[in-house]
C-alpha cells in the first residue's frame, strides 16, 4: 500500500523530476515492510507534494471544486432554475477551459517570460469578474425565463471565446514576444484611455459606440506601426488582434462603471419621459449601457480570430514555415 501511494504521488512529478521519482520508489522497495517503509514513503509523499509544480497541478483542481461547490450553493438564491443551473454550467465550463488551459496544446501551457503570464492572469482575472458580475445580475433584470433562453447562450459564448482568446495568444505553442504581447495590452489600454479622457472633457457619453470603434482602430493601426520593423509579422498580427479583443472589453467595463458611479453630467437623457428627474436619472444610467453591448460581440469577434491566428502560428513555427 505504501509503494502505491508513492506511485500514485510521483506520477505528479513533472518530466525533469520523473528520475528522482524513480529513485525514490527504489528506496521504498528496499526499506523493509511495516511501519519503517510507511514512514519512508510518507516522507517521500511529503517532499513530493511540497514542489510548487506539483502544488499547482493539485491546487488548481481543488480551488476549482472549492468554487463550483460555493457557486452551487450560492446559486439556490435563483428561483427559477433553468437559470440558475444556466449559470452554474456557464462557470463549470470556464473552469474545464481554464484547466485546459494548463496542458500542452493550442492553449497551454503559458508562454515563457513574466509577460505572457502576466497577461494571462489578468485575462483570467478579468473573465471572472465579467463572470461574477453576470451571475450576481442573474434574476434581477428582465424576465427569469429571457435570460434563460437567450442571456444564458449568448454570455456563455462570449466569456468563453473571451478565455480561450486570453490563453490561445499566451501559450507556450503560438510563442509570441513579450514586447509584441506588452504593445498589444498597452494599445488596448492606451485607445481606452484616451476614449474615456474625452468622454469626461466633451459629455455626456455618446449613444452611439462610432467613436470607441475609431478609437480602437486607431490604437490597433498604433501596434502596427510600432512593431512593423519586427522580423515576425506573426507577433504583429496577434499583438494586433489582442489589442483588438483587449480594448472594447475595456470600453464596455469603462462605460458600465461610468454610467453607474459617474457624475450626472456624463448621462445623456435618454428616458424624458420619467415621472421625476430622479427616475429620468436612473433610468438613462442603464438604458445607456446598451449601445455599448456591441462591444462585446466586438470583442468576441475579435477573440475567435486571435484563437485561430495563435493556433495557426504555433503550427507554422513548429513546422518551420
Amino acid at each position: 500500500m505504501s509503494g502505491t501511494l508513492l506511485t500514485l504521488v510521483v506520477r505528479l512529478l513533472p518530466a525533469g523530476h520523473r528520475d528522482w521519482g524513480r529513485a525514490m520508489l527504489a528506496e521504498t522497495a528496499a526499506v523493509p515492510p511495516g511501519r519503517e517503509r510507511w514512514t519512508h514513503a510518507l516522507g517521500c509523499v511529503g517532499a513530493v507534494l511540497s514542489l510548487p509544480p506539483v502544488l499547482r497541478a493539485i491546487g488548481y483542481p481543488l480551488v476549482a471544486l472549492a468554487v463550483l461547490a460555493a457557486v452551487l450553493q450560492w446559486s439556490a438564491g435563483i428561483a427559477y432554475g433553468p437559470l440558475r443551473w444556466g449559470v452554474v454550467g456557464i462557470i463549470a465550463l470556464l473552469q474545464v477551459v481554464a484547466l485546459w488551459g494548463r496542458r500542452a496544446g493550442v492553449l497551454g501551457p503559458v508562454g515563457d517570460g513574466r509577460t505572457a503570464r502576466a497577461v494571462r492572469a489578468g485575462g483570467c482575472l478579468f473573465v471572472a469578474a465579467a463572470t461574477a458580475t453576470f451571475a450576481a445580475a442573474a434574476g434581477t433584470h428582465g424576465p427569469p425565463q429571457e435570460q434563460a433562453r437567450f442571456g444564458v447562450p449568448i454570455f456563455a459564448v462570449f466569456l468563453t471565446s473571451y478565455l480561450v482568446g486570453f490563453l490561445a495568444v499566451t501559450a507556450r505553442r503560438t510563442a509570441v514576444t513579450g514586447r509584441a504581447l506588452a504593445v498589444g495590452v498597452a494599445a488596448a489600454f492606451a485607445a481606452t484611455g484616451i476614449w474615456l479622457v474625452l468622454q469626461f472633457a466633451f459629455p455626456p457619453l455618446p449613444t452611439n459606440v462610432g467613436g470607441a470603434v475609431f478609437t480602437i482602430g486607431c490604437g490597433v493601426a498604433a501596434v502596427t506601426v510600432v512593431l512593423s520593423r519586427a522580423d515576425r509579422w506573426r507577433d504583429t498580427l496577434l499583438a494586433a488582434l489582442c489589442a483588438s479583443m483587449l480594448a472594447p472589453l475595456l470600453v464596455f467595463t469603462a462605460v458600465v462603471l461610468t454610467s453607474s458611479y459617474g457624475p450626472a453630467r456624463l448621462i445623456p437623457d435618454l428616458v424624458p419621459a420619467a415621472l421625476t428627474p430622479a427616475d429620468d436619472l436612473a433610468n438613462s444610467r442603464i438604458e445607456i449601457q446598451d449601445p455599448y453591448v456591441a462591444m462585446l460581440f466586438l470583442a468576441c469577434l475579435a477573440a475567435l480570430v486571435l484563437t485561430v491566428a495563435s493556433a495557426t502560428a504555433g503550427r507554422a513555427r513548429r513546422t518551420g514555415l
